[in-house]
């Protein structure tokens, strides 16, 4: 058995990264190093500044500047100037841009009532809505910039404005950034057809994706939640970093042109950080979302998997955590490395893990990793049966941005039994079993199982949530079936939760996702210059010499563009809406019924479909009537009351998301009934005597009329 270990309390990191810094973690040392020894030139970080940080420095060693969000910047450091994170009093934390995972309409516009709130139908002031005046970006990859279903012949349907691929290099570069091209313009985004192929090939994730949330469709058929919305895309470079770039770069033209702007990402890793919302790139998220971005992500696709196991262990008895380690090769077909083993504990109470290894009667275990030892990586290797199998074991006492013990052990692919063994005196350890791809991005949850073993554990499929849907002010969205109508009596069959959505919460906790949309057979635009074509073609339109086509997915990264659509729909009812604003009427007019329970009513969040079911048409009317930045201390929000006079049920609308109570007193003052409202609630006055009543909630009063 041969074992290299890096203590890095004792050594420099190819004498760039210093041993003794606070400035990064464990993870980020062992990255860079294999990345230099893989011969990178260069390497991206995300990195924490001072605010006072001046660029020049670095500017002059060579490193590229990309997108600020508020106190955390991305760099694009060459090798021989890495040196330079740790000697800056200016940088206060850095971390590698991890590489990113690829992303894994009709009754979806119906099931979200966008179809009303397009047609004006129940809308305040019957006014129609439909994105205008708010860009929609999508940040994936598989861009048809030409497609009809958002960048047509129609001047009316020309809404892809601007495009920047990463992987294109004849350039030129967007304003402020040094990498990739931007292309602007429908005509010039025409020409370019759309992206290059990169990691992913020739792909259609983000044309289906962008159908989704912004789609005209075809003579109004499979049209998107925002049919009005303006389009920026990116083909983004497969890190954080990049991402970030991204984000950034679509907010500055969404500034330029004074609009709104909601960012849509459908993908998803469960490497970057603790998932507690407390990595660089949740405080870069949270920092544009207080500059007014509105984020919309993905909660993820492995809620049938169960990838997740966790312990609390008790110092009175001493006990292990044991599983049986599956691989993704032995459930679906993917083009695996081999297995990620992920493992967070409580911050203050260390943990050891082992691997074990099994061939026959031969059994190998490694040695037991502990996080109370020195930050340290090692490479090592163990012979069991006919196979030699190589592993990396990375552990840390702290997590810089969480505070919590770590230890990460990537196995190479065998067709050995794997098991993974924890150990603790105290607090609880959660692990996570995950497909390390060929290209080295990989997010699909593996299973834990115990086959029946004493002493093993099964899996489960909590706590499923990754970057970047665990930041504080992204809207974390989850899939379910949309509802369908039984034709023989015109009756609604709520649709329930998709089988593949993932759980919450956050290991901190933290209620996630947030919200739910429809996400199973989403039909929407597929490329035409795509190489994948496992797909049923749903409906064609033919623009001589090419066959658009439109086909279904599944996913939350279908579901995602539906929040994302009815957002922008939300800013263009109400463009002054802080993002917490907007937020808390996603969440507070949600749908609930039989499937999702009442979850708003009970002022309960569920780890499946978090506020419930997201309906466009009442976030829409309590958009309009909420108060904006501007507003908040001149404007007070009208009551609505329909139909008035009644006979039958009155409806009540506060107009805002806020849970208020009722009260409906008698022309003398008497009170008749009193009611909890979440933006809007029914009551039968078929039984009261004829006549005038009064309802007031808070300060407001409106008068009801009963005939």
């Amino acid at each position: 058995m041969r074992k290299i270990a890096f203590t890095l309390l004792a050594m420099s990191l190819l004498a760039t990264v210093s041993a003794q810094t606070a400035k990064c973690g464990i993870d980020t040392k062992a990255l860079v190093r294999e990345e230099v020894s893989a011969g990178a030139q260069a390497i991206s970080f995300l990195v924490k500044v001072n605010p006072s940080f001046d660029r020049t420095p670095f500017e002059k060693a060579g490193i590229a500047i990309g997108a600020q969000a508020g106190e955390i910047v991305t760099m694009r450091v060459p090798v021989a100037s890495l040196g330079l994170l740790e000697s800056s009093k200016d940088v206060l934390q850095y971390s590698i841009s991890h590489r990113i995972a690829a992303p894994d309409c009709d009754k979806a516009r119906a099931d979200t009532r966008a179809d009303s709130v397009q047609g004006g139908l129940g809308v305040t002031g019957g006014l129609s809505i439909n994105g205008e005046g708010v860009y929609i970006g999508i940040t994936d990859w598989g861009f048809d910039y030409s497609h009809p279903n958002y960048n047509g012949q129609s001047a009316s349907n020309r809404r892809l404005d601007r495009a920047w691929d990463h992987f294109k290099t004849s350039g030129p570069a967007p304003a402020g950034f040094s990498y990739g091209t931007e292309t602007i313009g429908t005509y010039d985004l025409a020409d370019a057809h759309g992206d290059t192929s990169n990691l992913y090939g020739y792909g259609t994730h983000g044309t289906h994706v962008a159908g989704i949330a912004a789609g005209k469709g075809k003579a109004g058929k499979y049209r998107g939640m925002a049919p009005g919305a303006r389009l920026l895309f990116s083909s983004f470079g497969l890190g954080e970093a990049e991402w970030l770039d991204a984000a950034a770069w679509m907010y500055n033209v969404a500034r330029e042109s004074n609009k709104r702007l909601v960012i849509n990402s459908s993908w998803g890793m469960y490497t970057f950080s603790a998932n507690d919302g407390t990595s660089l790139l949740s405080q870069a998220i949270n920092s544009l979302s207080d500059s007014g971005v509105v984020f919309v992500t993905s909660a993820g696709n492995n809620g049938n998997a169960d990838f997740h196991i966790s312990k609390t262990f008790n110092i009175a008895v001493a006990d292990t955590l044991r599983s049986i380690v599956v691989a993704a090769s032995d459930i679906y077909v993917i083009n695996e490395s081999g297995q990620a083993l992920i493992m967070w504990g409580e911050p203050g109470n260390d943990f050891q893990a082992a691997v074990r290894f099994k061939s026959g009667n031969d059994l190998q275990t490694s040695a037991f990793f502990s996080t109370a030892a020195a930050d340290t990586v090692i490479y090592d290797t163990i012979v069991c049966g006919s196979d030699t199998v190589a592993y990396r074991a990375i552990m840390e006492h702290s997590d810089l941005f969480s505070g919590r013990p770590h230890i990460q052990i990537d196995i190479d692919k065998t067709p050995l039994e794997k098991q993974l063994l924890v150990t603790a005196v105290s607090g609880t350890v959660h692990a996570w079993n995950v497909a390390n791809q060929d290209n080295h991005a990989g997010n699909a949850g593996c299973y834990f199982r115990s086959e029946g073993r004493e002493g093993f554990t099964d899996g489960d499929n909590d706590y499923g949530i990754g970057e970047p849907a665990c930041a504080a002010k992204c809207i974390s969205v989850a899939a379910h079936h949309a509802d369908t109508w039984r034709l023989s009596d015109h009756a609604c069959i709520p649709g329930d939760h998709a089988s593949f959505t993932s759980y919450g919460p956050l290991i901190s906790g933290a209620p996630k996702p947030e919200i739910s949309a429809p996400g199973y057979q989403v039909v929407s635009s597929i490329s035409a210059w795509t190489t994948d074509n496992d797909y049923t073609t749903m409906m064609t339109l033919s623009i001589p010499p090419i066959t658009y086509r439109w086909a279904a997915m599944s996913g939350t990264s279908m579901s995602c563009p539906v929040v994302t659509g009815v957002a922008a729909l939300i800013l263009q009812a109400n463009p002054n809406l802080t993002v917490d604003q907007l937020r808390d009427i996603i969440h507070t007019t949600a749908r609930n019924d039989e499937k999702t329970g009442p979850l708003v009513a009970n002022d309960s969040i569920d780890l499946r479909w978090g506020w419930g079911k997201i309906d466009a048409l009442r976030a829409v009317n309590a958009a309009m009537a909420c108060v904006g930045i501007e507003q908040a201390e001149s404007q007070r929000l009208p009551l609505h009351v329909y139909p008035n006079p009644a006979t039958g049920r009155v409806v009540i609308n506060t107009g805002c998301g806020e849970r208020q109570t009722a009260t409906i007193y008698s022309i003398d003052g008497h009170t008749i009934a009193q009611l909890p409202v979440t933006g809007e609630a029914s009551l039968d006055v078929s039984s009261w005597p004829k006549g005038v009543y009064i309802l007031s909630v808070g300060s407001r009063t409106e008068k009801v009329i009963v005939r």
